[in-house]
């Protein structure tokens, strides 16, 4: 009776967890346009491989605020110049939250990928310094971090 119950409980446990697993948010949104950025590629590169971005400026100064219409950020710590954009392939606007389950990071250096996706960026940005919308205790847009003056 066991191993009846076994190897009918067995595939349906491993039926759910995948179920989970894909319901569940991705490291990469746009997994495949994503897949062929790679450290060391150049921002026009980035912007080639992307295409043009679902998110339009609205009012006066929101144009440095996107990168080919994906929202970007640019952070300057004491150890460099970095850039976040956030590749995103729904519509919305620059004052969307920024979440796991719309937005991917791809981190830069300067014009330089160092990478991209949320597991690389979540160790980065804490080894760097970087605000983390996903880790802020609050989760309000890291804009508003970014924008403060070092004290």
């Amino acid at each position: 009776m066991r191993l009846s119950l076994v190897r009918f409980a067995a595939p349906l446990a491993g039926a759910a967890l995948a179920l989970l697993s894909a319901c569940g948010p991705s490291d990469l949104v746009g997994k495949d346009k994503l897949e062929p950025i790679k450290a060391g590629m150049r921002s026009d590169s980035v912007a080639a491989l992307l295409g043009a971005g679902p998110l339009k400026a609205l009012a006066d100064g929101d144009s440095v605020r996107l990168f080919h219409g994906y929202r970007t950020q640019t952070f300057a710590p004491p150890s460099g110049v970095y850039r976040v954009v956030w590749y995103r392939d729904t519509p919305g606007s620059l004052e969307d939250q920024i979440t796991r389950e719309t937005e991917t990071p791809i981190l830069m250096n300067a014009d330089t990928v160092m990478g991209a996706g949320w597991s690389y960026f979540d160790e980065k940005a804490e080894e760097l310094g970087l605000p983390n919308p996903y880790r802020s205790k609050d989760r309000l847009d890291s804009i508003a971090k970014s924008q403060q003056k070092p004290n």
